[in-house]
């Protein structure tokens, strides 16, 4: 990836995580009108918010704002939406399946100007420090970035996303980093700053392969945490 591409994309991810959190502030004043849709709740008593459903209200906020952004315009200097569309469920980019046998993923954030730069991230509830390891990070989470049979993404960046309904993000954003340097170690973590904020970024790699040749792939995954809102409120 040469200056120019890396800088396409540095400015995409702050405009891409920055609309997400701007959708999450937005979910967030709005908690009963979400609490009141069918299937918001993992279940009738747990008061935790679905992962999906928080995904799919997300999207749906974000493309509201971009709505907003291409009538009215954006800011100077603000967070731009105006040229990233967003969908839920998206088929991966080399899926070995079809409709119902396909494994798509979580959230796919594409910017259409100057070149398609395609984010996928994956979303994953964490409850407690046991799940970062075990879901955030496990065989459903992280290491779906490594799987060469069916990556997870083809482009230079991917995301992951921990949805927390206790604490803060800066809290959580201390444990996924603690769980990251155990996990892959020192040498393939880094950070980057974006709007403001400092996230960590794990660099992975795979075989991607085909009938006649294998081609070695490597994508580096931007980690950041949303709050939400469990019903009674755990913060």
């Amino acid at each position: 990836m040469n200056a120019f591409e890396k800088q396409q994309w540095e400015s995409f991810l702050e405009n891409a995580l920055g609309g997400l959190q701007m959708a999450a502030a937005e979910l967030r004043g709005n908690r009963a009108g979400y609490e009141n849709r069918r299937d918001w709740f993992r279940s009738k008593t747990s008061g935790i918010p679905r992962e999906n459903s928080v995904t799919q209200a997300l999207a749906e906020v974000f493309g509201r704002i971009r709505s907003q952004h291409n009538i009215k315009g954006a800011e100077p200097g603000a967070i731009d939406l105006r040229h990233i569309s967003v969908a839920c469920e998206r088929p991966r980019p080399r899926d070995v399946g079809i409709s119902d046998m396909s494994n798509p993923t979580d959230l796919s954030l594409v910017f259409m100007k100057g070149g398609e730069l395609d984010l996928r991230i994956e979303a994953k509830t964490v409850l407690t420090d046991n799940e970062v390891k075990s879901q955030y990070l496990g065989k459903s989470g992280l290491d779906r970035f490594e799987d060469g049979a069916n990556p997870y993404t083809v482009q230079p960046f991917g995301g992951m996303v921990a949805y927390v309904v206790d604490l803060d993000s800066a809290s959580w954003s201390e444990k996924i980093v603690s769980g990251l340097e155990a996990k892959v170690g020192s040498t393939r973590l880094r950070s980057i700053v974006l709007n403001g904020g400092t996230h960590a970024v794990s660099n992975h790699a795979f075989d991607l392969s085909d009938a006649s040749s294998v081609m070695k792939k490597e994508v580096d995954v931007v980690h950041f945490v949303i709050e939400i809102d469990a019903k009674p409120s755990r913060r």
